[in-house]
């Protein structure tokens, strides 16, 4: 079979896949801070398979893993964790979602703390968008391949 043209190779999910699709992948774990690394291997692996640089993969899996721990808290919580995934041709989105029923160490059901100063740093560093919702219980983020004429810094 021929190559196909202005494609890089290991880029693909499959051969005939419509790069123009997105995929979308959920993950549900336990709130709870083990769960944190279940989050940032699901997170490495899409975006390696999607093409993302070796910076990017990091800069991904580093984001996730923040958001992950942010909303399990530092300790077991009760409930569930949701990731889904939507991979698309040029971005990965990550939607992490406290379901409901799980409560955060300490507070008894009630809606999370604001944000800590070092989450929304390591988001604004390592994200092209990320936004808090649902009262602090959803974590979005988004991840944009680099241009590929911008340098790997």
């Amino acid at each position: 079979m021929p190559a196909e043209p202005n494609r890089r190779p290991g880029t693909s999910l499959g051969t005939g896949v419509d790069e123009r699709s997105t995929d979308r992948i959920r993950l549900t774990v336990p709130a709870a801070a083990a769960a944190v690394r279940i989050a940032r291997a699901g997170a490495a692996g899409l975006a390696t398979r999607a093409g993302f640089s070796y910076q990017e993969v990091e800069q991904l899996q580093l984001a996730v893993g923040e958001a992950a721990g942010v909303l399990a808290g530092r300790e077991a919580a009760r409930g569930r964790l949701e990731l889904v995934f939507d991979v698309g041709p040029d971005a990965l989105r990550v939607d992490l979602h406290l379901l409901p029923g799980a409560g955060r160490p300490g507070e008894d059901g009630d809606a999370p703390p604001g944000l800590p100063a070092l989450a929304a740093a390591v988001f604004d560093s390592a994200l092209d968008a990320w936004r808090v919702a649902d009262d602090g219980r959803r974590l979005v983020l988004v991840k944009h391949h680099a241009d590929a004429d911008e340098d790997d810094d």
